[in-house]
């Protein structure tokens, strides 16, 4: 739930931080995922008919109201409030939702809108998008098609392009919803 071009500052610390840890097990991982949703059409004016922005405020609504109620509540209210402003402001619902595609902490658009996201992920280092891709109110043929262009078209740039790591990432995407 925070704009893109802050989680290239996370993502570096997060890596120098990895090079002196000492790792609980044999397993050792420095990639970097995440999560958020995803929906690609054909143009924005499909977004008002498969009712995108419905779909998007009800999810981070729902997941802030979540987050505070449930993972933080051994907290006092003074402590989420301090702690996490932005979360109660979004549990009640109040916040533009358009927000979340201007500071690219969606990934919704058209194909070539899609594309100049992930590959701004990819710049930022992220290793892995995991995609919530069939979420809200969006209409079965709406995800279906979303699928479609992601898999004929994104996936096939991205790699054109060399960002294999996206490219990748969205290939399980596409796959799992097969």
């Amino acid at each position: 739930m925070q704009p893109l071009n802050k989680l290239h500052d996370v993502i570096v610390a997060y890596r120098n931080s990895h090079e002196n840890c000492k790792p609980l097990t044999r397993v050792v991982t420095n990639k970097v995922g995440v999560y958020t949703l995803v929906h690609c059409a054909e143009s924005r004016n499909d977004f008002e008919q498969n009712r995108l922005w419905d779909s998007m405020w009800w999810w981070y609504r729902n997941l802030a109201e979540f987050t505070l109620e449930w993972e933080f509540s051994h907290f006092s209210e003074a402590e989420k409030k301090a702690a996490f402003p932005l979360l109660e402001k979004r549990a009640k619902g109040e916040f533009d939702i358009t927000e979340f595609d201007r500071e690219d902490m969606v990934i919704v658009g058209t194909p070539d809108e899609c594309l100049k996201k992930l590959l701004r992920y990819e710049e930022a280092g992220v290793d892995q998008v995991l995609s919530y891709i069939n979420f809200g109110y969006l209409p079965n043929e709406a995800v279906l098609k979303s699928i479609e262009l992601l898999g004929t078209y994104v996936i096939p740039e991205l790699k054109k392009r060399g960002a294999n790591r996206m490219a990748g990432s969205m290939e399980q995407v596409v796959r799992a919803a097969e």
